[in-house]
């Protein structure tokens, strides 16, 4: 059998698993044929499915493949391909480019690089449930041909019709683990369905009855303070104040007056004034970035919490304290201990019970609930619309990294509703994200100029300000005498 007659055979066969789809009431052994044949006939090295919410295009409730893995499947959905299937879903169109490393739609993913990827194609689904058709092309052969993109376009458009018509766009409702704790505890300010939510929940159902000494850990922006608002609210203190002192924003010279008050005589030009433990009498105090407090004061509040009693500056009378200390911190407390620069027997004594918040990426999939709830609460904060997000908006959210977690969404978030506000518009749209206008590009640039530009571009965000040669030759897979080249040839300077 010639070429051409294998080609005619296999287009043969991909449109007769096609007719089974059309006409199937379970969709996934007919799609796992088409996938199958759809990879022979274009030559791709994998095809990934993957169907998603009508609301949030950037939540997956469907997905199928062929050619990986179900490790290399998560890491398609979760990962690699998530900033090229947000441009198609956002788009509408196809997306087709031969080098994806080399396209600076999607270079800058972190994902892109470590698979570094090649040619890839993805084609938005027909009908009214956001989908997307992906391909990933095969390591040096190139990018896919047009009859190969004309194909892939053909299936995506039967593919589509095929889940409208079954309902597949109709979902159900997914499970959500976090719900038996929501039913028993007061989390609403905690957004999220997430098993690693769940996971946190079920801590908080078992700390937050407990009358002892707790220690949040996690990064900085995850939600510590809502989380600790969670454990006062379901504690028999929720009825008291809730104070919250942030060590980090006070001046080391204040921090102890902060914290216990001070008499007249304290310091030049002090007077009475009422510290945090004695306001927060019968209540929660939740010390943020305890790493921060000094030494000083750490053996005092070391007092505070072994025997409940604290002095306030200049005073001779013990007084005694009722208050829960809640610390959190997104610092090793070990190694700073190892250091000398925290008091061991504090550490063990605020590390009775730890809860650890999980960061943003740990629970991607929370992000569609974290939307919703951001928007609707920015609007109310501001007195703005009431502006849902579009699922392009959701898509792109999604292909977005958040290294300042659920702080650095809101403050997007914040600035994209204002922006679409003053425009009138109907929903929030991926192009509200932006802070600024594009310069205008005077002229297309030649290919070496592109290439320069791009180098310059990844090799000044994978330096930052660490500025780590090896540990970027590493990631890129270069030489350290490379990278130094490229840094001089480029000609880039450490901030």
């Amino acid at each position: 059998m010639t070429e051409l007659e294998q080609q005619v055979a296999l287009e043969r066969d991909l449109y007769l698993h096609l007719l089974q789809v059309q006409g199937a009431t379970s969709l996934v052994e007919p799609m796992r044929g088409v996938l199958a044949r759809l990879v022979e006939l274009t030559r791709a090295e994998r095809a990934y499915l993957e169907l998603y919410d009508d609301a949030t295009a950037g939540d997956r409730r469907w997905s199928l493949s062929h050619g990986c893995s179900s490790s290399e499947e998560e890491h398609i959905r979760a990962v690699t391909s998530r900033g090229i299937v947000a441009a198609a879903i956002a788009s509408g169109q196809t997306v087709h480019t031969p080098f994806a490393l080399l396209d600076t739609r999607f270079s800058s993913a972190r994902s892109v690089q470590e698979q570094r990827l090649e040619a890839v194609l993805c084609a938005p689904l027909s009908g009214s449930s956001p989908g997307v058709l992906y391909l990933e092309g095969q390591r040096g052969r190139g990018p896919f041909s047009p009859e190969s993109v004309q194909v892939a376009e053909t299936v995506a458009r039967a593919i589509g019709t095929a889940v409208q018509r079954a309902g597949l766009h109709t979902w159900r409702e997914t499970e959500d683990p976090t719900l038996p704790f929501r039913r028993k505890l007061r989390v609403d300010g905690i957004a999220g369905r997430s098993r690693a939510l769940a996971h946190v929940f079920e801590q908080v159902s078992l700390a937050a009855p407990l009358d002892v000494s707790l220690l949040i850990t996690g990064a900085s922006g995850t939600g510590k303070t809502q989380l600790a608002q969670a454990i006062h609210d379901n504690s028999r203190r929720r009825g008291a104040p809730f104070l919250e002192i942030n060590c980090a924003a006070i001046p080391e010279g204040l921090i102890e007056s902060e914290l216990f008050g001070s008499l007249p005589g304290a310091f030049p030009g002090a007077r009475r004034t009422v510290g945090k433990v004695e306001a927060a009498e019968g209540g929660t105090l939740f010390l943020d970035e305890i790493a921060e407090i000094p030494l000083a004061a750490q053996g005092k509040l070391l007092q505070l919490l072994q025997s409940k009693q604290y002095y306030a500056l200049a005073s001779s009378r013990l007084a005694k304290a009722n208050v829960r200390v809640i610390a959190a911190t997104n610092a090793d407390l070990e190694q700073l201990v190892t250091e000398r620069r925290f008091r061991e027997d504090l550490f063990y004594r605020l590390n009775v019970f730890t809860l650890h918040m999980p960061s943003l990426a740990e629970r991607r999939e929370d992000l569609g609930c974290l939307l919703e709830q951001l928007l609707a609460r920015l609007a109310d904060e501001h007195g703005l619309p009431g502006l849902r997000a579009s699922p392009g908006f959701y898509a792109a959210c999604e292909a977005m990294e958040w290294p300042g977690n659920v702080r650095q969404l809101r403050n997007r978030l914040e600035g994209a509703l204002i922006r679409a506000s003053a425009e009138g518009a109907s929903f929030v749209e991926p192009r509200h994200l932006m802070d600024r206008a594009q310069p205008p590009q005077e002229g297309p640039l030649s290919f070496h100029e592109a290439t320069r530009q791009f180098q310059r571009d990844l090799l000044r965000r994978e330096l930052g300000s660490a500025w780590q040669v090896s540990e970027v030759a590493r990631r890129l897979d270069l030489t350290r005498s490379h990278v130094y080249n490229l840094i001089k040839a480029l000609g880039l300077k450490r901030e």
